[in-house]
């Protein structure tokens, strides 16, 4: 009997899904691995907070699932790919300036509103120290890496491959 493993990526867009995704499922796709890739950058979201990420990643896993009528046994790991976003860098670096959309600097970010910028970063620094000390969700081994610019990806790309290995 040929039985089916899941390993789900959580990836924040289609930029990650295009950059990863698609070379992770070529590459260790198997009879025995399936590689289901989530959309959305879950840390920003307003209902998201430390308190309740755990749970919020969660039912993203369960609607998958459901969806392809998995059960828990089917799930080998669940691999989430963050982007950073800045959300480290000072608050005096934090710069307000008259932008469309987030602009990111080597030395700064420019942002519309400084003060939204400020509690975002808060929040998802809050939610990804929450999620780097996490080693498991509902009984399934989880792994967050982080990226902040191509050079990232690539470097993302071999650590995800030696950890995927690592599975069989």
């Amino acid at each position: 009997m040929n039985e089916k493993k899941v390993v789900a990526f959580i990836m924040e867009g289609p930029s990650d899904e295009a950059a990863l995704g698609s070379i992770m499922k070529e590459y260790f796709y198997s009879n025995e691995v399936r590689f289901i890739v989530l959309h959305g950058d879950i840390t920003l979201k307003d209902y998201v907070s430390a308190d309740n990420i755990l749970k919020k990643i969660n039912e993203q896993i369960e609607s998958v699932k459901s969806k392809y009528r998995y059960v828990q046994n089917d799930f080998l790991k669940i691999i989430h790919v963050a982007d950073m976003d800045g959300v480290y860098i000072s608050e005096e670096h934090i710069k307000e300036a008259d932008v469309e959309r987030v602009q990111y600097y080597e030395d700064h970010i420019a942002a519309k509103n400084r003060h939204e910028i400020i509690k975002r970063n808060r929040q998802k620094g809050n939610i990804l120290y929450k999620l780097r000390k996490t080693g498991k969700i509902n009984g399934i081994p989880y792994r967050i890496y982080f990226n902040s610019c191509n050079l990232e990806h690539v470097l993302l790309l071999w650590r995800l491959k030696l950890d995927v290995l690592s599975i069989h």
